[in-house]
C-alpha cells in the first residue's frame, strides 16, 4: 500500500507540474481601486479588442482599437469618433480618414504598456473582445480606473483567476 501510495503521489506531481509551468499569454482587466481582476481571457498574436465610450466634450462616441503583437504587446491600432473637439489633433498615425460618419487616425501602431482608464456612469465605458461585451461601468464604481494589460500566467494560475472572475 505504501508503494501504490508513493506512485500515486509522484504521479500526481508529475502530472500537475506541467501546468504550473507552462505559460499562458493573457489579457487582464483590472478594478484599481479595488485591485481585483474584471476579466481575463487567453490572447494569440494579431487579436484586437477596442474600448468604447461618450466623450464628455463632444458628447459624441469615441473608440480606440488595439492588437496583440507577436510579443504579446497592446499596440494601438486606430482610433475612430464622430467630431473633432478640444484637444484632438488634426491627426495621428500614418493615416487619416472618413468613413460612414467616423473620422479615423489610422496605423497609430503605439506600445501601450500602461493602458488605463476612468471608469465613469456617463461615459458608459464599453470593452469588447471577440465575441465578448463588457459594459464596465456596471462592473465597476463610477470613476475607478481600470487598467488593461498582458501577462504570462502558468495554467493553474489562469484557471484560478478564470474561476474566481
Amino acid at each position: 500500500m505504501k508503494k501504490y501510495n508513493k506512485i500515486l503521489i509522484l504521479f500526481l506531481i508529475l502530472s500537475f507540474l506541467p501546468l504550473s509551468l507552462i505559460k499562458v499569454p493573457v489579457i487582464i482587466l483590472e478594478d484599481i481601486k479595488a485591485s481585483k481582476t474584471i476579466f481575463i481571457h487567453k490572447i494569440s498574436p494579431n487579436d484586437q479588442f477596442t474600448m468604447h465610450w461618450m466623450h464628455s466634450v463632444e458628447l459624441a462616441p469615441w473608440e480606440e482599437t488595439f492588437y496583440i503583437d507577436n510579443n504579446y504587446k497592446i499596440i494601438l491600432d486606430y482610433t475612430r469618433f464622430k467630431a473633432f473637439g478640444a484637444g484632438v489633433p488634426k491627426s495621428a498615425g500614418k493615416k487619416t480618414f472618413v468613413k460612414n460618419g467616423w473620422i479615423y487616425f489610422a496605423e497609430i501602431n503605439k506600445e501601450m504598456p500602461n493602458l488605463a482608464y476612468g471608469i465613469s456612469n456617463f461615459a458608459k465605458h464599453t470593452f469588447y473582445f471577440k465575441n465578448i461585451t463588457l459594459k464596465l461601468y456596471e462592473m465597476v464604481p463610477n470613476d475607478n480606473p481600470v487598467k488593461i494589460y498582458t501577462d504570462k500566467l502558468s495554467i493553474i494560475s489562469y484557471i484560478y483567476k478564470k474561476l474566481i472572475t
